[in-house]
């Protein structure tokens, strides 16, 4: 049984949030695969103009999701996997927007 005289998370921090302390690790799944999706089609769209940029970025997108899924099933540390596909999923979106960028850029 939980100590009542133990501090509570504060909720408003950002590592407090229950979605880094207290989930199984399968919303960050979901949420990943909804944003490899959207990053994706974006890759897809892009390859059409700058396959040696869009196709490579497209890889690394769908390879960082299957880590994603590894993570999720054999991180047993609730904390570090939390905190782990989050990072994953921010990756996604890093991958997608330097992608962008660079075709942005060099157009």
């Amino acid at each position: 049984m939980s100590d009542p005289s133990a501090p509570r998370p504060d909720p408003t921090r950002v590592g407090d949030q229950p979605a880094l302390r207290t989930a199984s690790g399968a919303n960050w799944l979901v949420w990943g695969a909804v944003t490899a999706v959207v990053v994706a089609a974006v890759m897809v769209l892009m390859a059409n103009r700058q396959p040696a940029v869009g196709w490579p970025a497209l890889g690394l997108v769908v390879a960082v999701y299957l880590v994603m899924v590894a993570v999720r099933f054999a991180v047993r540390s609730r904390r570090a996997r939390l905190v782990t596909l989050a990072v994953l999923d921010l990756g996604i979106v890093v991958v997608g927007l330097v992608a962008v960028l660079v075709v942005l850029f060099t157009a």
